[in-house]
């Protein structure tokens, strides 16, 4: 910190003692008068000020360590649900290989290349052609089966998504489909995107 840095925050309590004789005058009703009023807005604008910049410089400093902190978290996460027999749903395979490198077994790893059903992909791309909707419909239908083949009374089933893709969102709406399959609920943990691997 700077001698500025530290000559706002001195002046910052000030202004929250100032805050604070405001307050005892107006309890137990805590109505203000104009003047009052006045004083209260002009105080709280001049808090602010003096400490907006300290905030900007700092607080945003902290929570980038602590977002570091929870990628090297989500990693060991990750290779300790693939280590306990589990498997993982990702929508796709740049996704796979990023679990892949990361030493996660690929027989582990269930791909669905697009959304659940073939009518969403309409919604992720409206001018496919309805000719790729019998390929897609087969794509979708070998992803159901393989996931039926597994025996899921001891394994479970994470479906590993991104905030903001749009077929992670299709995929979250229809994933009643198969927890239908494996009788019991689909867990998920949402990541704000794969690059965090990189």
């Amino acid at each position: 910190m700077d001698s500025k840095e530290i000559s706002s925050l001195l002046s910052a309590l000030e202004d929250l003692l100032e805050i604070k004789s405001i307050i005892r005058k107006i309890t137990p009703k805590y109505n203000l008068d104009d003047e009052l009023y006045d004083t209260f807005i002009k105080t709280l604008g001049s808090l602010k000020d003096k400490l907006e910049p300290i905030f900007s410089k700092y607080v945003i400093t902290q929570k980038s360590k602590a977002e570091s902190f929870n990628k090297e978290s989500f990693r060991n996460e990750i290779i300790q649900l693939a280590e306990k027999n589990n498997f993982l749903l990702l929508s796709s395979n740049s996704a796979k290989k990023k679990l892949k490198n990361l030493g996660i077994d690929a027989r582990n790893i269930f791909v669905s290349g697009g959304p659940l059903e073939p009518e969403d992909y309409k919604k992720v791309n409206p001018n496919l052609p309805e000719k790729a909707l019998k390929g897609i419909k087969q794509k979708c239908t070998r992803l159901l089966n393989s996931i039926k083949t597994k025996n899921w009374s001891k394994s479970e089933l994470y479906f590993i998504y991104e905030k903001d893709n749009p077929t992670d969102k299709l995929i979250l709406d229809k994933i009643s489909i198969i927890s239908d399959i494996i009788k019991k609920d689909v867990k998920t943990i949402e990541i704000p995107s794969w690059k965090i691997l990189d």
